[in-house]
């Protein structure tokens, strides 16, 4: 099994998506930013200070050298061309002693965000970093790139931030050492770090809740990063030694070696004690395309904003026009209550409430075909196939709906109708369908017969021809090759059907495709 099907396959085992816990690695790769002492260094010497003398004055700590360096560079900054441009911009920032090295630093980043890698295979991994299904970052990183990456998470910035902010644990940016867009939130010298250990049981708790339920991906850091050591064993400690394998699976660390050919996946102890899924890489695209590829039915910022509006409603009782409340004289005494959640959808849910239809008169050609794919929908599947399918199942278009007879309980293991059961509507001339209702008999069936793939398998077709060739194609599959590959074609349809429903172009195909998934998957014919 190759490195993307072990890492795919190590994902699918949990429901929810995982996390990245960033460090500076990622901003040194792709915008050239120094490290730490790198960068400690370079302010030393622009204000004439050795950092040899400070390195050794600081006994190797760099936030006791930072600390010096702060101190000594107040006093010379003033004096400088920059201080006399930036004191006017940023009056209100300078709070403290610290403050003006803070706030250099701070500028030093904002450019290095114009200096984006130009390397193609750079730019790829951050092309594919962006399109991410992940539920959230934390950081150590001062750069606002991930924020770049990931624009419609919410950032919360040092400690405080996280602790004054309103969090809901997905969607969301923890930048625990501050951002440079806050200069004085940078968590740099020894008093910062005695500061945020002070607050440190909060931060640990609350990352103890995400470790916990989602899987963290470790990225930029090395294993050696103190650091990252002190935040892990924090965690940690909170769990029984017996325990800790249960962190096996939970915690990925990804170290980038440019040393070696080809990724390699293995269970290894980071610290002593950690036990971690260790991934060592000399290149993260392989990476980034397995978390760009794992889809989720509703992307992580609008849960995000579906729990802030809930939190909202149960924290003051007023939906403010945004959330649609049934009365509760409606709702019956001991019978369970179901939520439905919707953007841009209340006056929909009050016109099905009017027709009586208990909300599922609103379901639309696509959100069938979205069940198929993704299958965690609870309908009422009776009222589905006898009030839903027959409305929408007019004309030509594709319905796929053996997924709601099956969920309904009306085919029998050979495949016919239970007894007594009449489908209406074009629902019946669907049913009534075989394989070569889904073979068009024109140019694509003489194309078919000399594409080879086509007579080897899903994966092969896929991969060597243009995505709306291979939909064309993929109903001339034999049967049986089809039922082998059940589970990569699956793969393929999640990985494709955000842009593949939005283009006319394909849009058409991918519903037969989903139409042909659903006939050979759940139609129980032989």
């Amino acid at each position: 099994m190759n490195f993307k099907n072990k890492l795919a396959n190590h994902f699918n085992q949990f429901e929810a998506s995982p996390i990245l816990f960033v460090g500076s690695g990622l901003s040194r790769r792709y915008m050239g930013v120094n490290c730490w002492e790198g960068l400690l260094k370079e302010f030393a010497e622009a204000i004439g200070e050795s950092h040899v003398k400070l390195r050794t004055q600081s006994n190797g700590d760099l936030p006791t050298y930072a600390q010096l360096l702060a101190s000594i560079y107040a006093k010379k900054w003033w004096d400088t061309e920059e201080a006399k441009q930036l004191i006017d911009q940023h009056e209100k920032e300078f709070l403290d002693e610290q403050s003006p090295l803070k706030i250099s630093i701070a500028k030093y980043i904002e450019k290095a965000h114009e200096k984006i890698t130009q390397d193609a295979d750079l730019q790829a991994e951050i092309e594919l970093l962006a399109k991410a299904n992940i539920d959230g970052v934390i950081t150590t990183n001062w750069d606002m790139f991930l924020e770049n990456q990931f624009p419609k998470f919410t950032p919360f910035v040092g400690q405080d931030g996280l602790i004054a902010g309103r969090s809901h644990g997905i969607a969301e940016i923890y930048k625990i050492h501050g951002c440079s867009s806050r200069p004085n939130s940078l968590v740099l010298t020894s008093t910062d770090y005695d500061k945020y250990r002070k607050k440190n049981p909060y931060l640990s708790s609350k990352l103890l809740t995400m470790f916990i339920e989602r899987p963290v991906i470790f990225l930029g850091y090395s294993l050696t990063d103190e650091h990252i050591a002190e935040i892990l064993e924090d965690i940690v400690n909170c769990f029984p030694e017996a325990s800790l394998d249960f962190l096996q699976n939970k915690l990925l660390f990804v170290e980038w070696k440019s040393d070696i050919e080809e990724p390699d996946f293995s269970d290894s102890v980071i610290h002593k004690k950690i036990p971690v899924k260790y991934i060592q890489t000399p290149s993260y695209k392989e990476l980034f395309e397995v978390l760009s590829e794992t889809k989720k039915r509703i992307p992580a910022h609008l849960f995000r904003m579906i729990k802030d509006e809930l939190y909202e409603l149960v924290l003051t009782d007023d939906p403010k026009g945004k959330l649609y409340v049934r009365d509760s004289e409606r709702i019956e005494d001991n019978v369970a209550t179901e939520f439905v959640v919707g953007y841009g959808a209340i006056s929909m849910v009050k016109k099905s409430e009017s027709m009586a239809t208990k909300g599922l008169v609103g379901l639309q050609r696509v959100d069938l075909i979205r069940e198929v794919v993704f299958e965690n929908k609870q309908y009422d599947w009776g009222q589905v196939v006898n009030e839903v399918l027959p409305n929408i199942c007019k004309g030509n278009a594709r319905i796929p709906i053996f997924h709601y007879l099956n969920q309904a309980g009306l085919i029998t293991n050979e495949g016919s109708l239970i007894p007594e059961v009449e489908l209406k509507g074009g629902v019946a001339n669907r049913f009534d369908s075989d394989i070569n209702s889904f073979r068009s008999q024109g140019g694509d069936l003489g194309r078919s017969q000399r594409i080879e793939e086509v007579k080897i398998g899903v994966n092969e077709l896929y991969n060597k021809y243009e995505f709306g060739l291979f939909l064309r194609m993929m109903p001339y599959m034999d049967v049986g090759l089809i039922r082998r590959d059940l589970d990569e074609l699956l793969k393929i349809l999640k990985k494709h059907i955000d842009d593949a429903l939005s283009q006319s172009s394909l849009s058409s195909s991918f519903c037969k495709v989903v139409c042909l998934y659903d006939y050979v998957k759940n139609s129980n014919h032989s």
